[in-house]
């Protein structure tokens, strides 16, 4: 069986945990979209790993496969690689020739282009490097080990952007992408046929989603969005597959709702509540370390993303987070000015959360956590299979 995880909010919904745990029953994990912008983060034994590019089932020794949807910072991934085999683990991975290249220039647009428009990137030339690839000015994976070429598409590139970079820059930027493409040669395949040979064979690909449902370039909060297709319909062209070899999506969720940036963040707390979820959940970003947004369970996004992503069983995480509180507010439903929505509309700072209140729980055998599970399960129309309630692979429980 092949197997999707994604994010089914404003992304940190623990997918890194989830998948991290649910690696052993697979033999590959391929992630098709995003880059050093995603931060996937894993406990195992007590070490915490933050993985960037590097796909989460790689603690267990699984073959990590980064897609052609992917854009890539090889001085991110090489210095990822070398801290994992710092600590004992020797990752396997496989790179995408097609996938695009994030350089130096693209960070520096990042910063500027951010400034102008204020929507609280990473600054890790995520964007700057999609908007490459679609003007079709874009470095791919192959394209690194012809530096000649590679010159001449970087002065494109600061062409385009108005850029004033000399020679002497040009020069020492290809050199320093064409040596670290080099050292990655041996990883780099057509992984669409890759792929899809490896399936051909018997092999089980688990799909790891980056960011959330409601970060997707199309169907999230636009333009408070990342920069790619961050549901499952982005796996399809970000590894080169056919659907038909997408056999079950699994949606995970956090028992409330986070969110980091800018953007329309309909359940948001301020004040004291804000600050408590924020620190019992260690809600800080693990790419930039920036104090997330936080704010109760938004039922609608979470119907969205099921709509979205074919989604039959969700992953509910940090559930110890909320143990302890007397009451639960949970937003059901929006009222956006006259209407009452059941799904978030494309302008959803326009839009109301309404309410219902559960009593809280003070153990996960309290029968209030389960009627707090039955609740979602009957708004959404999904299962909740896995429920999550600490950092550790052992802090999980499936139903």
């Amino acid at each position: 069986m092949n197997l999707a995880v994604m994010g089914m909010q404003f992304g940190d919904e623990g997918k890194g945990k989830i998948v991290d745990y649910l690696a052993e029953r697979f033999d590959i994990i391929a992630r098709y979209c995003g880059g050093s912008n995603a931060g996937h983060t894993v406990v195992w034994h007590g070490k915490k790993f933050k993985l960037h590019l590097v796909p989460s089932g790689v603690l267990r020794g699984k073959i990590g496969v980064l897609g052609n949807g992917m854009v890539i910072d090889l001085e991110v991934l090489k210095k990822e690689l070398e801290e994992l085999k710092d600590e004992g683990i020797e990752p396997r991975i496989v790179i995408s020739s097609r996938a695009h290249v994030v350089t130096p220039l693209h960070r520096e647009m990042d910063a500027l282009e951010d400034k102008i428009r204020n929507i609280g990137t990473t600054k890790r030339g995520i964007g700057p490097t999609y908007e490459t690839k679609v003007k079709r000015i874009g470095i791919r994976i192959i394209d690194l080990f012809n530096r000649e070429e590679l010159k001449k598409k970087l002065r494109l590139i600061s062409r385009f952007w108005n850029m004033d970079v000399r020679d002497d820059e040009i020069e020492r930027v290809s050199r320093m992408l064409h040596s670290l493409a080099m050292e990655f040669r041996n990883s780099v395949e057509d992984v669409e046929i890759w792929l899809q040979k490896a399936i051909s064979s018997g092999k089980s690909v688990l799909f790891e989603g980056a960011q959330g449902a409601m970060l997707d370039v199309d169907f999230g909060t636009y333009p408070f969005v990342t920069s790619s297709n961050t549901n499952s319909l982005g796996i399809f062209s970000g590894l080169g597959l056919p659907p038909k070899l997408l056999d079950k999506v699994m949606g995970v969720s956090k028992a409330y709702t986070t969110r980091v940036g800018e953007g329309p963040f309909p359940t948001e707390l301020k004040g004291k509540m804000a600050e408590e979820l924020r620190e019992k959940g260690h809600e800080y970003g693990a790419t930039t370390g920036r104090p997330r947004r936080v704010g109760w369970l938004d039922l609608p996004i979470l119907r969205y993303a099921t709509l979205l992503n074919g989604i039959e069983e969700v992953a509910l995480t940090k559930v110890d987070v909320l143990q302890g509180l007397k009451e639960i507010p949970v937003a059901v439903k929006y009222r956006c000015g006259n209407e009452i929505k059941e799904y978030p509309p494309p302008l959803l700072n326009k839009c109301e959360p309404i309410y219902e209140y559960l009593d809280g729980w003070d153990s996960l055998e309290d029968e209030a956590f389960k009627r707090y599970l039955e609740f979602i399960e009957k708004n959404v129309g999904v299962k909740i299979r896995i429920v999550s309630y600490g950092a550790e692979r052992e802090e999980t429980l499936e139903l």
